[in-house]
């Protein structure tokens, strides 16, 4: 069966999400938001397998390369099916575990997964990131409490009226973060921010997000995807440079007062910033999804 990929845009994600929510393991990768965002940078296209409850993905940059299937995932005739879409080989990055689990069970030494630390998903208890309770998060309260004494701030949720403020702020962030390297990476994602998230807010009602302002400017926001009732991905989270402590005021306000509800938050991966690791680290991860580039011959 030949595959028929079609772009990646609000009205095929409408049709992804069915077969998404059949998918056990829900990694940001795999998000409407993610998919969304890096949709122009990366050429992400969706091919739409029905008769199995699948969904392909592909992207087209820098080079075509296949993401893991979503959808129906505990099946007894991957090989036939692979076979029957792929050929000889198959290869596919970023899968999540549970899925590289069901994969060797099927082909055992036929399939290598090769680990990516750098794409591991941070899984968080809700309720440790509102309260920083204990010894362990001693650093970041003392952190935040000097940045309260400083700076008298107001927490605001993103609404169509904040949008032009975000835009803004996000835009100044692009430009002074940008310096410091991965300035291509920087200006690909803040694209996909601001065109296709930012631009499209009124229509993405899984989507949320809150601001911190101080003293009538934007020092801080947060961007979120709600997956079931119980699920929160922190998608993008972006503070000034001007304000000490900002990202972990930001992060906190955010699930004290748009995070209600939730009981596991997703902060995604580090991509090998060890810096970025640290930081992630700090905050004592429950757990991690974590994710591999499989080669399974057929």
């Amino acid at each position: 069966m030949r595959l028929i990929f079609k772009s990646v845009n609000l009205d095929t994600l409408s049709k992804y999400v069915e077969f998404w929510n059949m998918t056990p393991q829900k990694s940001s990768d795999y998000s409407t938001g993610v998919l969304l965002c890096w949709e122009r940078a990366l050429g992400y296209e969706f091919a739409f397998d029905e008769e199995e409850s699948l969904v392909w993905i592909r992207g087209r940059v820098p080079e075509e390369h296949f993401l893991a299937p979503v959808g129906e995932l505990a099946r007894p005739d991957w090989g036939d099916l692979l076979r029957a879409r792929f050929g000889r080989e198959a290869k596919f990055h970023i899968v999540p575990e549970a899925l590289v689990d069901i994969w060797r069970e099927s082909f055992g030494g036929a399939m290598t997964a090769e680990e990516n630390r750098g794409s591991w998903e941070y899984l968080h208890r809700a309720r440790d990131l509102r309260t920083l309770s204990g010894s362990r998060y001693v650093k970041k309260r003392n952190r935040i409490n000097q940045f309260v004494k400083q700076n008298p701030y107001t927490y605001l949720p993103i609404n169509e009226e904040l949008l032009p403020r975000i835009i803004e702020f996000q835009k100044k962030w692009r430009d002074s973060y940008k310096v410091y390297g991965n300035a291509q990476s920087i200006e690909a994602e803040s694209d996909g921010i601001i065109s296709a998230v930012l631009g499209n807010w009124s229509r993405l009602p899984q989507m949320s997000g809150g601001a911190i302002e101080v003293l009538g400017d934007i020092a801080a926001y947060t961007v979120a995807e709600r997956v079931g009732k119980d699920l929160l991905m922190i998608h993008f989270e972006k503070a000034s440079l001007e304000y000490s402590a900002a990202y972990q005021v930001i992060n906190r306000e955010f699930l004290l007062n748009g995070g209600k509800g939730c009981e596991t938050v997703n902060r995604e991966e580090d991509m090998d910033d060890l810096g970025l690791r640290d930081a992630k680290m700090s905050y004592h991860p429950e757990s991690f999804i974590k994710k591999y580039t499989v080669t399974i011959n057929l």
